[in-house]
């Protein structure tokens, strides 16, 4: 399968669109639509595929949260992040480390895809899971052509992944990590797709998929169970939303970071309406920057497990809360940042739109590039390290405890405009990907069509690798972007770094998004050239 290099990043059609960030996983999604299955459909479809073919990004063993709304002007998102093992030994690890380690057993948390592929399927979809799956068991069963992004991946995580047998057995081959173009064939992962397609979650939840990777973790130190497994659960709620420039902007809350996107996107509208259209890529870049690194700082001090979070959501988007955070923006003195620990964010994101009126925001992630560095060589599948966001500060509402859920940073966008559905957004970029979704708003809000609000120069504050705290106040801006925009966020206070042009170090974001085309509404998609994607309609 060579299909990464038969891609498009953008695409028009009157009846459905999707984009994703692997041209195979889109064409997946699009056969599906051809097919007659609605958008849910798909978007499983696609979601299944990267798991085989982007396994840098996400896998069998990672979480899913997802935003579905529905032609009724329902809205659902659905939250399948997993909690810390319930028997996890706190002191010792907190004696231990400084902070949350990265890779091996301790950081890996339950993993919620499957759970969230199921409840996705039997909530919305109309065809079972098992049919999502197929397509998925096939590529793992007779071998994909590695990515480019994918061979970069692995050629930068060398070092790690050799550490581990089950890593080896499947990324390398006379001795050295797959290159670009050769061929990725993983049986065990295609059996445990069979094995999932048949059973259900329950292959995952107490039976032998979950039992052989329980095996494993015991095995590396960790406390996790097979009832740790088993009482997993999917959260449904309702989305939080804020608007800009007249478009509403719904996201996830819970222990995502949607609620910090929008926060600062509620506190750029005011901003907007002071000064006018906002550049984040030209003069105004320093004020964006400002708002962003204040939503990062609380979200940093106040996100967590619900249950144990002490800021509601209502309060970090009230009125009184958004008008401080864009006084501050728009003032001249400069930031102090401060210090955060770095966590990494790879990612995929999945939209869809269907002639019925479905949109789905699909984000689906193991966290750092190839999680936890853990495969189970039994079942194929890579385990993510979710659980390294946890703080071992004993006074932070994140900190580690037995059966919680972790700050999360996947965060699905959906848009309502005139109280309709009007476009889905996904963005990879772990701690940046708020920014990566301020950058799409505030480029389409000025005019962007879809592609080049997914193309234009870009730049995030802080960094998206997993590792000690270092970076605070450090913008990373890929070298197109203008120079106005760079002296702007060094008069903020910050300190830029420049990458090359279309680094996914940036994150990458996909669109799909209502058009008028000739006076007839159609549908826009569009995917980011920093990865591996492409963008289809019909």
């Amino acid at each position: 399968m060579s299909a990464f290099t038969e891609r498009q990043l953008g695409a028009q059609g009157p009846d459905w669109a999707v984009a994703t960030p692997h041209a195979a996983a889109s064409n997946a999604a699009a056969d599906v639509l051809r097919g007659g299955g609605n958008a849910v459909d798909a978007a499983l479809a696609a979601a299944a595929l990267l798991t085989v073919v982007y396994p840098n990004q996400c896998s069998v063993g990672g979480d899913l949260l997802a935003l579905v709304g529905t032609a009724d002007g329902e809205i659902r998102c659905v939250n399948s992040s997993g909690r810390s093992p319930r028997a996890v030994d706190v002191e010792s690890l907190t004696a231990a480390y400084d902070v949350m380690p990265v890779l091996g057993a301790l950081p890996v948390t339950v993993p919620g895809v499957v759970a969230g592929w199921a409840e996705l399927a039997a909530r919305w979809g109309s065809r079972p899971l098992a049919a999502a799956l197929a397509p998925a068991e096939t590529a793992a069963r007779d071998g994909v052509a590695v990515a480019p992004g994918l061979a970069h991946d692995l050629r930068r995580e060398r070092a790690g992944l050799a550490l581990d047998p089950g890593m080896r057995g499947v990324f390398f081959a006379d001795g050295d990590v797959l290159a670009a173009g050769q061929t990725l064939r993983q049986p065990h992962l295609a059996r445990t797709l069979a094995t999932i397609a048949d059973q259900g979650p329950s292959a995952v939840y107490g039976g032998e998929v979950g039992t052989s990777l329980v095996k494993l973790l015991a095995e590396r130190g960790s406390a996790m169970t097979q009832e740790d497994l088993a009482e997993h659960t999917v959260r449904l709620s309702r989305p939080h939303s804020a608007s800009y420039d007249g478009v509403e902007y719904l996201s996830s809350g819970d222990n995502s970071q949607g609620p910090y996107f929008l926060q600062a996107l509620k506190a750029l509208d005011l901003v907007r309406a002071a000064r006018g259209p906002l550049d984040p890529a030209g003069r105004d870049a320093g004020t964006v920057a400002r708002v962003l690194a204040r939503a990062a700082t609380d979200r940093d001090r106040h996100c967590a497990d619900p249950d144990w979070t002490t800021v509601p959501v209502e309060e970090l988007l009230s009125d009184a809360c958004v008008r401080a955070v864009a006084e501050e923006a728009m003032s001249d003195s400069p930031v102090r940042p401060a210090g955060q620990r770095k966590v990494s964010g790879d990612t995929v994101a999945v939209v869809v739109a269907d002639a019925d009126g479905t949109w789905v925001s699909l984000i689906q992630s193991v966290f750092h590039a190839f999680g936890a560095a853990l495969l189970d060589p039994a079942t194929g599948v890579v385990l993510h390290n979710r659980g390294a966001s946890f703080s071992l500060d004993p006074t932070s509402p994140n900190r580690l405890a037995g059966g919680k859920l972790p700050l999360h940073t996947l965060m699905p966008v959906l848009t309502r405009q005139a109280g309709r559905l009007s476009a889905a957004h996904g963005a990879m970029g772990g701690r940046a990907q708020p920014q990566v979704h301020t950058h799409l708003a505030l480029h389409l809000a000025n005019g962007a069509p879809p592609r080049h609000a997914t193309s234009a120069p870009r730049w995030v504050l802080g960094a998206m690798e997993a590792g000690v705290t270092e970076g605070a106040g450090v913008v990373k801006a890929e070298r197109d972007v203008p120079a106005a925009g760079v002296h702007a966020i060094e008069r903020a206070g910050f300190t830029v770094e420049r990458i090359e042009p279309h680094d996914d170090g940036v994150g990458h974001g996909q669109l799909v998004r209502r058009v008028t085309v000739a006076g007839r509404p159609w549908l826009a998609a569009a995917t980011d050239p920093r990865a591996d994607g492409s963008a289809v309609a019909g």
